[in-house]
């Protein structure tokens, strides 16, 4: 049996799960960045901004075990596919924050994508020895990691342009 192929039937959703997710999580942080820095006083912004990272990134340290633990009581693949179908709402809510020009409900949603993505890594890694053998869990974990880099590193770019 060859190598699975990022568009292999096993990898490919995952791959443009993982990657979609990377990306819309930067790309609201990077929108509600735009909107604390045009919107607010030049005081406030700077402490907005870190504020922001912090909401974003603090799931990360008290819900990962929580995802992982997740992930292994229950399927993955049902796991994954809820916590998709609620970040649907989530991203709604952005959208309405976004409309009204609202930090505060910007910054609710940007800690509610990190609860999701909190939850969601350890499911999406985990679920890759259910589809590949483990001979082959580098060569499908290296497509769906650079995914993830690379979604990260437009968001980088685009904002150092700005």
């Amino acid at each position: 049996m060859s190598t699975p192929r990022v568009s292999s039937r096993n990898c490919a959703p995952l791959f443009c799960c993982h990657s979609c997710a990377a990306f819309n999580d930067n790309c609201l942080k990077t929108g509600l960045v735009f909107l604390i820095l045009f919107r607010s006083a030049a005081d406030d912004a700077g402490a907005l901004i870190t504020l922001a990272s912090a909401i974003f990134i603090a799931p990360y340290f008290f819900l990962s075990a929580l995802g992982g633990e997740l992930a292994d009581r229950f399927d993955k693949a049902r796991v994954a596919q809820s916590l998709k179908f609620v970040e649907i709402f989530i991203a709604g809510f952005a959208v309405f924050g976004f409309a009204r020009h609202s930090v505060p409900l910007l910054l609710t949603a940007l800690g509610c994508f990190g609860v999701i993505a909190a939850l969601f890594g350890p499911t999406n890694y985990g679920i890759l020895p259910d589809h590949l053998r483990r001979e082959h869990l580098p060569t499908g974990n290296a497509p769906i990691e650079a995914a993830q880099r690379t979604a990260i590193r437009h968001r980088s770019t685009v904002s150092a342009l700005a």
